[in-house]
C-alpha cells in the first residue's frame, strides 16, 4: 500500500463470527493458514474477533484518506459455504474426493 502513497493503512485478521458456516475443524485451518500468511509476509496486524464472514475468516486492508476516513480497501477471504453449496470437490493425488476451500480476493 505505502507503494501507492498510503502511509497510515491497518491490516485485520477477522475471525469467525457467532453465525457462521463450517466447521470448527475447517474454521481453525483457514484462520491459521491467513495468520501463517500474514506472519510470512512479516506484516503487524490485529484481530477483529468476530468480524469475519459467516461463510470464512479473512484478512482486511483498510487506508486511512487524507481527511482521516477510513477504508476497507482491500481483502482476502475464505469460503466455505459456495463449495459446498455447488457441491463442489477434486480428486487428490491419493484419489480422495476433498471439498475445496474458495479463496475471494
Amino acid at each position: 500500500l505505502s507503494r501507492f502513497g498510503f502511509t497510515e493503512y491497518q491490516v485485520m485478521l477477522s475471525t469467525r463470527p457467532d453465525k457462521s458456516v463450517g466447521s470448527d475443524d475447517i474454521w481453525d485451518q483457514a484462520t491459521e493458514a491467513l495468520k501463517g500468511a500474514l506472519e510470512r509476509k512479516g506484516w503487524d496486524y490485529g484481530v477483529d474477533e468476530g468480524g469475519g464472514a459467516f461463510y470464512g475468516p479473512k484478512i482486511d486492508m483498510k487506508i486511512r484518506d487524507a481527511i482521516g476516513r477510513t477504508w476497507q480497501c482491500s481483502m482476502v477471504q475464505c469460503d466455505f459455504n459456495l463449495p459446498e453449496r455447488f457441491d463442489l470437490e477434486y480428486v487428490s493425488s491419493d484419489s480422495e474426493r476433498i471439498r475445496p476451500i474458495m479463496v475471494h480476493r
